[in-house]
């Protein structure tokens, strides 16, 4: 027989883990890019999948509200690349707490303009 104190560590360790993929199979990854003058945004879950829908809410550097936007089915997302001097912080909210951002620097932001030309 298992001595008591194996028994719990080994409950222990399935509760730990029960709970770690709980957490993982709600994550949700955003990225985003410029093209030209315009910003896309890519919001994807675990296994490739994309949201069906959310929110996408974009912040300059001094944290100021710029835009609010949807995803589309595809959980992709894009908006002209306005007032980009400060930054911005693009969030991604599809709902139950489920949300995630992407930043962009000034500098990011100007190397990839300086890419496409």
């Amino acid at each position: 027989m298992l001595p008591f104190p194996t028994i719990r560590c080994a409950l222990s360790l399935l509760v730990a883990l029960a709970i770690v993929q709980s957490a993982t199979a709600h994550q949700l990854s955003v990225f985003a890019w410029v093209e030209g003058e315009t910003v896309m945004v890519e919001a994807t879950l675990p296994k490739g999948k994309h949201p069906k829908m959310g929110a996408v809410q974009v912040y300059n550097g001094e944290d100021r509200l710029l835009l609010k936007t949807e995803l589309g089915p595809n959980g992709k997302a894009s908006f002209p690349l306005e007032n980009w001097e400060t930054g911005l912080r693009i969030v991604v909210d599809i709902g139950h707490g489920h949300q995630s951002y992407w930043i962009l620097t000034p500098y990011d932001i100007q190397q990839q303009r300086q890419e496409i030309q």
